[in-house]
């Protein structure tokens, strides 16, 4: 049964003299078949009749976020699915998404200084917050206030009216230090809406510091681009489908998602109950001690990478 299915619904050719060493770790339990990959981890395996309803619901159904190739097929292996060709076959998909090809970056020349990688040893200390818009009126609303856990990546985002510090105290009172606890430090551009009285008096009360620097919104403002509307007047109501989509999303820099790391289980879809998914959880502790490695390794190679590209300088005192 094993090499029935891998011949005819994973597109392997199986020689009928022997059976290949890779078949001792399948597992057939009736109606499915079941692979022990080498992570430990036993997903179930899908059929050439199912692989693109599965690439359709992690790519571009509600809270998926139309994510590149690589995150969206390492989301399907979290969710417990593999087929042989599961990278080949997310790339191709990815590839004919007509909204994907539609919202691109552009390529320019930066002229940097060199990175210095910031290490946080605990989640939630430190927050980035940032305005993203304004935007085309959606439900009367203009601006999307949004912060981000610099270790977790958890994001946390309301969609505001204007862009103003009354919001961003109460948003931070609310939805920051009562859920999250009291943050050490802020990041912010130090616009206005971040550098005034009424934000400098809620700071000064909790101790918190307040610094400079540029937060990473474009991955959100992506995401609404994606799912939303051409008219984008329904940006507004689909933020939350966009926050859930990357706090499920595959973190390079961590090794697993931002909901994995801070809840230690799976998160449930629809595709679970379609599909019968078998998912195997890990200690707490181990995933933390597992992402804060791999956060380490990934700032190194994003520091490498980023000060070859940029031009050198040369400062003399004068």
């Amino acid at each position: 049964m094993v090499c029935k299915h891998l011949q005819f619904c994973c597109c392997i050719s199986i020689s009928t003299r022997g059976t290949p060493i890779y078949v001792k770790y399948y597992i057939w339990d009736d109606p499915y078949l079941w692979r022990l990959c080498n992570d430990q981890v036993i997903r179930r395996c899908i059929p050439d009749t199912e692989i693109n309803s599965v690439l359709q619901f992690f790519h571009a159904a509600s809270g998926s976020g139309h994510y590149g190739a690589t995150r969206m097929a390492q989301k399907v292996l979290d969710w417990g699915f593999y087929w042989p060709t599961i990278f080949k076959d997310a790339y191709q998909f990815v590839s004919t998404c007509e909204k994907c090809q539609k919202v691109g970056m552009g390529i320019s020349r930066r002229h940097e200084m060199p990175q210095q990688p910031i290490l946080f040893c605990e989640f939630f200390d430190v927050w980035a917050i940032d305005f993203m818009g304004p935007f085309l009126v959606s439900n009367s609303y203009s601006y999307i206030l949004l912060v981000v856990d610099y270790v977790s990546r958890w994001i946390e985002a309301i969609a505001t009216k204007i862009n103003d510090a009354k919001v961003v105290v109460n948003f931070l009172k609310s939805n920051i230090f009562c859920r999250f606890g009291v943050l050490k430090a802020l990041i912010s551009d130090q616009g206005s809406h971040f550098c005034n009285k009424a934000i400098f008096a809620l700071l000064h009360k909790y101790q918190v510091k307040n610094d400079q620097a540029e937060v990473f919104n474009r991955e959100i403002k992506k995401t609404l681009q994606k799912i939303a509307n051409p008219n984008q007047k329904d940006r507004s109501r689909l933020l939350e489908d966009a926050l859930w989509a990357h706090r499920t999303a595959y973190r390079t820099l961590l090794g697993m998602s931002p909901y994995w790391i801070i809840f230690s289980k799976s998160y449930h879809l629809l595709v679970e109950i379609e599909h019968r998914a078998y998912l195997a959880l890990q200690e707490l502790d181990e995933l933390r001690l597992e992402a804060y490695a791999n956060y380490q390794v990934y700032k190194q190679k994003v520091k490498q990478f980023h000060d070859q590209q940029i031009l050198r300088k040369e400062f003399r005192v004068g």
